[in-house]
């Protein structure tokens, strides 16, 4: 085990054991999927691998989520390529300061909502070719994300293209999973996952930790 994401881990307030996130997340990761996608079988619905319609606004995620995410990269990534990728979510932390700031005080709800709507810009895990790099280990929210149905708003929980779609079906796709019992099934499951914030905060916040898991990594190569 790496010492560094053992520091990472307990700095997100996760414990010492990184394995004992990652494993209960990673399955339940691998049970939601198998449960959207044949709920959304037959649907014929815009959002898959390769689509990047909402990679272009604020993604919510948690600490285990963060986790998940910084040891893939840990395992794909260079120390050079960590470097330019944490460079550029601080920026974007700087840029979007204000509004990351009202995103922490701020409870569930349409003044939320409007002030997150208001952090939008092209996800630096984005690939050149448009394609998410992290696409295996992506978050909840991704994976729920024109997939899944909100009931309490009556509607497909995706973007317009989702919406357009289910429109010319006959139930409009309330067949479609339901996204709020994702999020209830990843609470209940994993530890640490009550709390959300965006990619930018994060890796502004703990990317020094990400970058000298990496360099102790590469050390012992």
């Amino acid at each position: 085990m790496i010492l560094s994401l053992i520091a990472l881990s307990e700095a997100l307030g996760l414990g010492p054991d990184p394995q004992a996130i990652l494993r209960p997340l990673q399955q339940l990761y691998l049970e939601l999927d198998r449960s959207l996608a044949s709920r959304a079988a037959g649907h014929g619905l815009p959002c898959h691998e390769g689509c990047d319609a909402c990679c272009h606004e604020a993604v919510f995620l948690s600490a285990p989520e963060v986790l998940l995410v910084m040891a893939h990269l840990l395992e794909v990534r260079t120390l050079t390529e960590l470097e330019q990728l944490v460079a550029q979510m601080t920026t974007l932390s700087e840029r979007f300061a204000d509004e990351l700031e009202l995103l922490e005080t701020l409870m569930p709800g349409a003044e939320r909502d409007e002030v997150a709507a208001r952090v939008a810009f092209r996800c630096p895990l984005l690939g050149g070719d448009g394609r998410c790099s992290i696409y295996s280990v992506r978050e909840l929210n991704a994976r729920t994300f024109g997939q899944s149905w909100d009931p309490h708003g009556d509607q497909a929980y995706g973007c317009g293209l989702t919406h357009q779609r289910l429109r010319v079906l006959p139930d409009q796709g309330r067949s479609l999973y339901d996204a709020r019992e994702a999020r209830r099934r990843l609470v209940a499951a994993v530890p640490g996952t009550e709390r959300v914030h965006v990619y930018p905060w994060w890796f502004a916040r703990y990317g020094a930790l990400l970058l000298a898991a990496k360099s102790e990594s590469s050390a012992r190569t």
